[in-house]
């Protein structure tokens, strides 16, 4: 099994989510000074999820419909999403800044998902109640899998987990350079059997990377890495939830689509 070590001299795996990149940690431990801990973390993630909330209650209120009922989509989103993504990327350079860099990616990530829920909505009528109350619902299900030790981040795991994203990754970016010359190749996103199959097997590679996310969180706390990488941690938590809750909106979106 392939490990890199960590701060204190432990030793950890591979991940599945970039921002939890064992190697990243080598030079963190704070010698003398406060370090992480998980209940930390957790208040940090808190921090984050309200932003996203808040923003998001902004980025939905921003879609409207015109008379005939069509949804007019915001001409700000795609710009404030690149912008996020920007943001993301620095606070991968950067831990150190998370503080600062994580929030304002949570604050624009946040404006950007209440529009894409808001249009969501408009097609799919109570469609944002059933994706965050599945959402929390995987969420709680596999934290208290993972404490009970049912599911167990083992370097088997972590390398199929990170396996199955890179050709995810590959996947979507061959649907979206298909796009660009007219063609529609994203077979995965149509309301059929497969379709709704496919939805499911990518909530349960997002569960099974917050099983990841967890255990590298245990793994920086016992290893005495300094206290702001609780900020960073909660940003790496935060972006695997965006990406299970965008998973979980699509999942139910096809299924709905197919009655």
């Amino acid at each position: 099994m392939n490990t890199t070590s960590m701060p204190g001299g432990a030793r950890t795996r591979e991940t599945g989510n970039p921002a939890f990149d064992p190697a990243r940690f080598a030079t963190a431990t704070a010698v003398g000074q406060p370090t992480m801990t998980v209940s930390g973390t957790a208040g940090k993630a808190m921090v984050f999820t309200l932003v996203l909330i808040a923003a998001a209650t902004g980025g939905w209120s921003s879609v409207t419909a015109d008379p005939s009922g069509v949804v007019v989509w915001p001409g700000w989103v795609w710009w404030v999403g690149l912008t996020a993504f920007v943001f993301a990327i620095i606070t991968l350079v950067r831990p150190q800044s998370a503080a600062i860099t994580g929030l304002i990616y949570a604050a624009l990530e946040g404006a950007m998902l209440g529009a894409i829920s808001a249009i969501y909505e408009v097609r799919f009528d109570g469609i944002i109640v059933q994706a965050v109350i599945l959402t929390i619902a995987v969420l709680v299900a596999t934290l208290l899998l993972y404490m009970v030790g049912a599911v167990k981040a083992t370097g088997r795991l972590a390398r199929g987990v990170t396996v199955a994203m890179g050709g995810l990754l590959l996947l979507y970016l061959f649907g979206w350079i298909m796009s660009i010359f007219g063609v529609n190749a994203a077979f995965w996103a149509r309301p059929t059997s497969f379709g709704v199959f496919f939805s499911v097997v990518v909530v349960a590679l997002a569960a099974l990377n917050l099983v990841l996310d967890f255990d590298m969180i245990e793994r920086l706390s016992r290893s005495g890495a300094p206290k702001h990488m609780e900020w960073y941690a909660a940003f790496g938590l935060t972006l695997t939830l965006v990406w299970l809750y965008l998973e979980v909106i699509r999942l139910i979106a096809l299924s709905r689509s197919r009655q």
